[in-house]
């Protein structure tokens, strides 16, 4: 399950691509947007800005914007850069191995091969997903939308990354 914290990432990353157009958008209207509170929202947008996914931008319309386009940005790299791994069962992480106490067997562990299996089909999902998809279906365009009018579709726009 995902973390407050992650969620809030996630809402702010799509509000900074359907509002900010590539701009700098100032913390303050994020948080009152999408209903985050200010402090807390500080310290996801720090924790974005190490991962390198949010860069702060200093002056009167400064704000945070994105490092790179949002088609770049995946679901999976946020998620898996706050919440760390993905597996269920610590035996199954890539990144963060750990063997369980209980096993028996781990090349024969029905448990470990079936989580194995969550956690690639998962990852695959999450890394297949972008912010940019994402922002698409919160603005309810389809693809052809923005193919047939670049005009009125907000993620059209060229990104000053």
């Amino acid at each position: 399950m995902l973390t407050q914290k992650t969620r809030y990432a996630l809402r702010a990353l799509l509000y900074l691509i359907e509002e900010g157009h590539g701009d700098a958008v100032q913390l303050p209207r994020i948080a009152e947007t999408q209903k985050i509170p200010r402090k807390f929202l500080e310290l996801i947008m720090l924790d974005l800005k190490a991962l390198g996914i949010v860069k702060s931008v200093r002056g009167p319309k400064g704000g945070y914007r994105l490092t790179r386009h949002p088609r770049g940005i995946s679901f999976g790299e946020v998620i898996r850069g706050l919440e760390g791994p993905i597996a269920l069962v610590p035996c199954a992480s890539v990144n963060f191995y750990k063997r369980c106490g209980d096993c028996h067997d781990e090349a024969t562990c029905a448990i470990r091969r079936l989580f194995v299996l969550v956690r690639d089909r998962s990852i695959d999902v999450l890394n297949s997903v972008s912010l940019e998809d994402g922002a698409r279906w919160e603005l309810r365009l389809t693809d052809s939308d923005a193919d047939n009018s670049h005009s009125g579709d907000p993620l059209a726009a060229d990104w000053q990354i």
